[in-house]
């Protein structure tokens, strides 16, 4: 059996990024950049005020104070969306009108907010012609200067960055209508067994069980960005099998996902059928607990295989820790680096397996990271994972730890940032 470890490397090693294609900013949202993206212009394009008030040449309010404000005519004024005020000198008595937004007209170098200015005189049309100002000012107070957000060759989005609404913002902010972003992969999940049964409301006969697998793959590889499609149920017949993954085959999907029938028993015909349809078996099982029958297949148009066990939390590891590995490297994401926290309890495994656990953390009282190991492991049991927020990973080396001892942790479902824990 192989080490995750060496099974990770396998993944990764065949693992071939998608397809690029340019795509609409309005349908960009999680979709995985395929390049950097730099800004092309200045952010603000523009000087402008950050208030509504008045511009002013600061040193002519160098003596303004409550006993001796400075008195200013205005100008003019200009609004956030009006051109900028034609180039002038305007002498240190002269102040400008400003929206917040608006430019500011050159010749000025700050701006006093409405709230310190006293209006002494205004016009027919209600515009003031004349201000008295008690306080001072520095250049570029309450002025947002060009380019002092971004600036041209700043980076937006990394490649490999999923895209989100805050990308969204900036790069509408700097003109970028279009950006190259990889294909999503389109995944095929099917399940195995004769026992299974798909409607929910159907009365179960002795010796069936519904299917959970299924309804969880689905749903977790969706929620992971991918687009998943559910392919139906196999009822452990070889030769509908290796129809059905014929008929996948000729469809454009980047990976399949089955499980059950992946083990040594008379029915678990998945191994054969690969190979009958032509697949290279790039390993089958690995030293893990839960999800040791795990297979990793590829089919000469490249389409990937993942044959997962048919236990509920076995299937659940191996989408977490097999699956995910290979979407990150075929949309050229980085790959996952585990948080430590301390464990609040002692533990320890018979087997020099490595064990992914359900597991909770929480934070104490002192703000440490630690996490429960939680009662329940056995493959079988999901109900343990309704108190689940995240996986713990104990190493093959390791058999017993001691309270206190510092442990991997992974997010639940692998679409949430390390930021989950803090």
């Amino acid at each position: 059996m192989l080490s995750y470890d060496d099974a990770l490397k396998i993944i990764l090693s065949d693992a071939k990024l998608l397809n690029i294609h340019p795509i609409t900013l309005d349908k960009a949202l999680g979709h995985i950049a395929a390049e950097n993206i730099y800004a092309k212009e200045n952010l603000p394009p523009f000087h402008n005020s950050a208030m509504d008030g008045f511009a002013v040449k600061s040193n002519a309010l160098l003596n303004a104070t409550k006993n001796t404000p400075t008195l200013l005519n205005v100008a003019g004024y200009t609004m956030a969306g009006d051109n900028p005020a034609p180039q002038s000198e305007y002498d240190n008595k002269s102040a400008w009108e400003i929206m917040t937004g608006a430019p500011v007209p050159k010749g000025y170098d700050a701006v006093i907010p409405i709230e310190d200015i006293v209006i002494l005189e205004s016009n027919e049309q209600d515009r003031p012609t004349k201000i008295s100002i008690a306080v001072t000012a520095f250049p570029e107070k309450n002025i947002r200067r060009a380019g002092s957000d971004f600036s041209p060759e700043d980076l937006l989005v990394e490649k490999g960055d999923e895209i989100a609404a805050h990308h969204i913002m900036a790069l509408s902010a700097l003109g970028h209508d279009q950006i190259s972003v990889l294909s999503e992969p389109h995944v095929a999940v099917i399940s195995t067994g004769k026992e299974l049964v798909d409607d929910l409301n159907e009365t179960l006969k002795p010796g069936q069980i519904r299917n959970c697998n299924g309804p969880y793959l689905l749903n977790s590889l969706r929620s992971f960005g991918v687009i998943a499609t559910n392919e139906g149920t196999i009822f452990d017949e070889e030769e509908k099998f290796n129809q059905k993954i014929s008929d996948l085959l000729s469809k454009n999907y980047s990976l399949i996902v089955s499980s059950g029938a992946v083990s040594m028993g008379r029915h678990d015909f998945v191994p054969d059928g690969l190979r009958a349809l032509g697949a290279e078996i790039l390993f089958h099982k690995t030293a893990i607990r839960p999800g040791k029958p795990i297979l990793f297949a590829r089919f000469p148009n490249g389409i990937y295989y993942f044959g997962l066990p048919g236990n509920p939390v076995a299937a659940a590891v191996g989408q977490r820790f097999f699956i995910y590995p290979l979407l990150r490297a075929l949309r050229g994401q980085p790959q996952e680096k585990p948080t430590k926290a301390l464990l609040s309890h002692d533990f320890s495994k018979e087997s020099a397996f490595r064990f992914f656990q359900k597991a909770a953390y929480h934070h104490d009282e002192m703000g440490h990271l630690k996490v429960t190991i939680l009662p329940g492991q056995e493959s079988f049991k999901i109900k343990p994972m309704l108190n689940q927020n995240c996986w713990a990973m104990i190493p093959e080396n390791i058999f017993s730890l001691k309270a206190g001892s510092l442990v991997d942790l992974y997010p639940l479902m692998g679409s949430e940032h390390r930021s989950a824990f803090l």
